[in-house]
């Protein structure tokens, strides 16, 4: 006698316990290779910073995208190779030479304040001993970083070769597959809710896209309008200082400040002063510079590059900053702001759900999709509006 066939069927209870399994499963997997992410990461994170330009392309000119990713390969080759012919040498030069010269400095600002450990203003009697010691420290640890950076590298040249081979392979599959992936993704979801969730989809991707790119140009620009002004006041190894300086643009709040005062510690203690000032006076000229700079940034720079996506209150800023920092290191702190902008947006979303206030989703953006596949998300999202009304 023939057994009956039947397809297994989750209870609810079940289905819930089997999500619970396969989440921490995967993030106890992800922990346990945490150190082998890296290229995958910079690799998801080029082709979603890219694929726009390569669809864009493709869909202007007809030709394939397997083309378009070449030119863009061997144009990130050329660029990559000329910033390392003439940008690099300076660098390490200039890093070598900022090393050389912190245990130095760390004497002169032990001489700066002999004898002024205190000051006296108004009656009130100011100890400066702490400020000493930040600065003695900060200098020592900048020349220490800088010493080490240099000399040898992140990984070893195995290793390095590996992770880069696996960067350029799953980029460009990345890229070639853009399309096929976002439907795939689509494809997971009910279709019934399809529409909302692609529309909760499409504020996240804004939120991202608009926070990487414009931290991206942020960096770039930030480095370049510091170092002409560092150049002509004549500040020691002005390159690497406009250099860092732009990478911590990275970090609100913090990163700005900080960069500020590694210029003007160099600056306060750098033996030619030009324009016949004094090393006071250069400092007064170095932070002023950084303070334009960062009103420009704050009120042109990142209106223009960011808009209003990721903008939070300055308490989560800083809470997210030390909660990524803590959990991931400095890949945390980049991406942190993002991430808390993220999760406002999932907890509004889920605070009109759970009160049940419905909220119309907005129309979907141009993607790579077919015009059958946008007819069919346009009218799920008219069935979506209909619904709630």
């Amino acid at each position: 006698m023939a057994t009956e066939q039947k397809p297994i069927r989750f209870s609810p209870q079940y289905k819930l316990i089997s999500v619970a399994l396969v989440v921490v499963l995967t993030v106890w997997f992800l922990l346990a290779v945490q150190h082998m992410l890296t290229p995958f990461v910079a690799a998801i994170i080029t082709a979603y910073l890219f694929n726009p330009l390569v669809g864009w392309l493709q869909r202007r000119t007809g030709v394939g995208r397997v083309l378009w990713i070449a030119v863009l390969y061997v144009l990130a080759f050329l660029l990559i190779y000329g910033l390392g012919t003439l940008f690099w040498p300076r660098v390490a030069q200039q890093s070598r030479d900022l090393a050389a010269t912190a245990p130095a400095m760390a004497v002169q600002i032990q001489g700066f304040f002999q004898g002024h450990e205190q000051i006296e203003f108004g009656g009130l009697v100011i100890d400066l001993a702490p400020i000493e010691e930040q600065l003695i420290g900060v200098v020592s640890d900048l020349g220490r970083r800088a010493s080490e950076s240099v000399p040898h590298l992140v990984f070893s040249a195995l290793e390095s070769l590996i992770f880069t081979l696996a960067y350029l392979i799953v980029s460009f599959y990345l890229l070639l597959q853009a399309g096929q992936l976002k439907r795939w993704a689509a494809g997971l979801i009910p279709a019934p809710y399809r529409a909302e969730i692609g529309a909760l989809g499409t504020k996240v991707d804004a939120v991202f896209s608009a926070y990487i790119r414009g931290q991206l140009i942020l960096v770039v620009l930030m480095s370049v309008l510091l170092y002409i002004p560092l150049s002509i006041l004549q500040v020691p190894n002005a390159l690497v200082i406009a250099t860092v300086s732009g990478v911590l643009e990275i970090i609100p709040i913090i990163g700005p400040w900080s960069a500020a005062g590694i210029a003007m510690t160099v600056a306060l203690f750098q033996t030619e002063v030009p324009f016949g000032m004094s090393n006071l006076g250069l400092v007064a000229v170095v932070g002023l510079v950084y303070l334009i700079l960062r009103t420009v940034e704050e009120n042109i720079i990142l209106p223009q590059v960011m808009g209003p996506l990721v903008t939070l209150h300055p308490a989560v800023v800083i809470f997210a900053l030390l909660a990524g920092g803590a959990l991931m290191g400095p890949f945390g702190l980049f991406i942190s702001i993002p991430v808390a902008a993220v999760i406002r947006i999932v907890l509004a979303f889920l605070y009109h759900k759970i009160t049940d206030q419905p909220e119309l989703p907005p129309s979907p953006p141009a993607t790579d999709q077919s015009p059958e596949a946008d007819a069919a998300l346009q009218a799920a999202a008219a069935r979506a509006r209909h619904s709630s009304h």
